[in-house]
């Protein structure tokens, strides 16, 4: 069967990227075929036949630039448009990365009556921390691209009467990625409120209300329970053991497993031996290090991440899956992110233990064990729990109310050790400083600044 949609998602399958990877999903659950517009990467092909289910057509972007540079964003622009020869009814994208908007916008703007579906997994304009993308190598200094698409606003403008800000040059590439998908696009996809109303509120009120009205909100899909079974996991779990799992790859800094540690290690339970957790995490160095001044380290199996059919397999084998919130109190108002590895926990029909944070999306879902990630006596509750619930009871169970002091003790040495050896971190300090400087006074900043005062007003 022929297929009138066209996918954009450079990294797409069999790339391991999560965000590729919840691409492929919705194609799935959509179970309608689909074109699909993708780098072309030097990947295996195991599993090849699934992630081709529903796919028609394959068209591939040589491409050996860094992502979301403008260099590579126009360099995109100008192969894609020669490599994509088909008029198709209805194109998607979804950001991470924001290159993969711009190919949409490019082939919106060249076919105005597609149907542009555009999803976000994350906001663009602002990072982690809450704080705008300044880094200098992610500004535009195109004008001829930049008359095009004022050109194009102006249009919409007219045909819409309205006064949407034109764009100036020396703009972020991850602004514009935001920006004129709120325009252009004919329906935005988020996968939270929180995450919807963190990114539409940086913005003046008529985009925001704009942008809203075509917005909706849905979650990461879950897929149907046979693909769960594709590719075996060869674990050898211990079943006289609780056996718990952590499925992640990095942001240690903000996604942390101390409450975890905590629930642990302050725990005085006689059966507490009785858990074993396995964290599938990419720095197993940095890991290992900080578990090894627990004295319930044994309880702790440190592993690589697994590819994704090998992990939907694993979820099945595990007693407990645990999931937690990126901590994002002091920093963002709300939470704005929702952790994906939750819909695929929910294929599994295993027990889930969420490490949430107050008010976050992840809060909300009705899973058998949750707990504040920041009350770190409700986590230790609910490993009492889960110790119950397994068959392991300690009526005579304790707290080590000395925890924290020989926790923080432990972190300041291993931080003593393993960073402060480095003699190079005040020169890149300095470094840093000089950078911030310079993007303060860059036209850059300027630019941004009402949408910073906007911001600050909310």
């Amino acid at each position: 069967m022929d297929s009138d949609e066209l996918v954009i998602s450079l990294l797409f399958p069999p790339s391991d990227y999560v965000s590729g990877i919840n691409v492929f999903k919705r194609i799935l659950n959509n179970k309608k075929p689909v074109d699909v517009f993708q780098a072309k990467l030097e990947l295996p092909v195991e599993n090849l036949d699934i992630f081709n289910q529903y796919v028609n057509d394959r068209i591939f972007l040589d491409i050996d630039c860094e992502l979301d540079t403008p260099e590579c964003v126009f360099k995109s622009l100008e192969d894609s448009m020669n490599l994509i020869e088909k008029d198709y009814a209805k194109i998607y994208s979804r950001s991470w990365i924001a290159n993969n908007h711009f190919i949409a916008l490019e082939y919106k703007f060249s076919n105005p009556d597609v149907f542009w579906t555009a999803e976000f997994s994350d906001p663009l304009i602002l990072n982690i921390s809450n704080k705008i993308r300044n880094n200098k190598k992610f500004f535009i200094d195109n004008p001829d691209y930049v008359d095009e698409v004022n050109g194009h606003i102006i249009g919409l403008n007219e045909k819409n009467n309205c006064e949407f800000p034109l764009i100036e040059n020396r703009s972020s590439v991850f602004f514009l990625a935001e920006y004129l998908t709120y325009l252009f696009a004919d329906k935005l996809v988020f996968t939270n409120e929180n995450q919807r109303n963190a990114m539409l509120n940086q913005f003046p009120e008529d985009v925001h209300e704009f942008a809203l009205k075509k917005s909706v909100i849905e979650r990461h899909p879950t897929l149907d329970e046979k693909y769960y079974h594709v590719q075996s996991a060869e674990l050898d779990l211990n079943e006289n053991y609780i056996n718990m799992a952590y499925f992640g790859r990095d942001y240690y800094g903000q996604r942390h497993f101390e409450s975890l540690f905590y629930s642990i290690e302050s725990l005085n339970h006689k059966f507490k031996d009785k858990i074993r957790i396995y964290l599938f995490i990419e720095d197993v160095s940095l890991m290992k290090k900080l578990i090894s001044t627990l004295s319930s380290r044994d309880s702790f199996i440190v592993k690589k991440p697994l590819d994704y059919f090998e992990f939907l397999n694993a979820t099945t084998k595990f007693d407990v899956l645990m999931v937690n919130d990126v901590v994002t109190d002091g920093v963002w108002p709300y939470n704005p992110y929702l952790p994906s590895k939750i819909s695929d926990y929910l294929g599994s029909s295993r027990d889930i233990w969420a490490f949430y944070e107050n008010g976050s999306a992840l809060s909300k879902f009705d899973v058998k064990y949750k707990s504040d990630i920041r009350d770190f006596n409700s986590c230790r509750t609910q490993l009492i729990n889960i110790l119950e619930d397994y068959g392991f009871k300690d009526e005579n169970c304790s707290v080590n109310e000395n925890y924290f002091a020989q926790r923080l003790t432990a972190l300041n040495r291993l931080y003593d050790f393993e960073f402060k050896k480095n003699s190079k971190l005040k020169a890149e300090n300095e470094a840093l400083k000089e950078l911030n400087e310079d993007i303060l006074s860059s036209n850059s900043w300027k630019l941004t600044k009402p949408l910073r005062d906007i911001r600050n007003k909310k």
